[in-house]
């Protein structure tokens, strides 16, 4: 009976039975939820201008680094305009008439970087232009300026 009761754990896994078929993994039970209802006007609003703000910040970057790297100032400038329009989308039709303007202008800025025909003297003249655009979308259509203007 001592020596029973003293022997280590793995004498006690050699000498005990194993199952001849080995058991079936268990069926994970996968209940998918729908959060894009759950998620009010004003938290869309916010997701879509802190996009826009970091896409807008990579592509300000970019054009500003040392090295021009027009892969990446095409894919910033693309996803930052994408997020603009959704903005546009999420907008009441009198104040989204107002950010109809940035939104050209930011469309003639993309085709211009889309073409590829980018210099350095050049990118500085898009970042100004880009940082003005920027601090005007900041200062007009913050989250916080338009939650009582944005469609339900």
């Amino acid at each position: 009976l001592a020596t029973g009761l003293t022997v280590c754990e793995s004498i006690h896994r050699k000498f005990t039975r194993k199952p001849k078929k080995p058991q079936p993994p268990p069926t994970p039970i996968i209940h998918f939820q729908d959060y894009t209802r759950a998620m009010t006007p004003l938290d869309r609003y916010r997701k879509h201008y802190l996009i826009f703000d970091y896409w807008n910040d990579e592509l300000l970057d970019a054009l500003r680094g040392s090295a021009l790297n027009l892969k990446l100032c095409k894919r910033a400038s693309t996803e930052a305009l994408g997020e603009l329009q959704a903005l546009q989308g999420l907008l009441t039709d009198e104040v989204a008439v107002r950010l109809a303007p940035l939104i050209e202008e930011r469309a003639k800025v993309n085709d211009e970087l889309q073409r590829g025909g980018v210099g350095p003297s050049q990118a500085n003249v898009l970042w100004r232009q880009l940082e003005r655009q920027a601090r005007q979308i900041h200062r007009d259509f913050f989250w916080r300026h338009v939650e009582d203007q944005l469609k339900q």
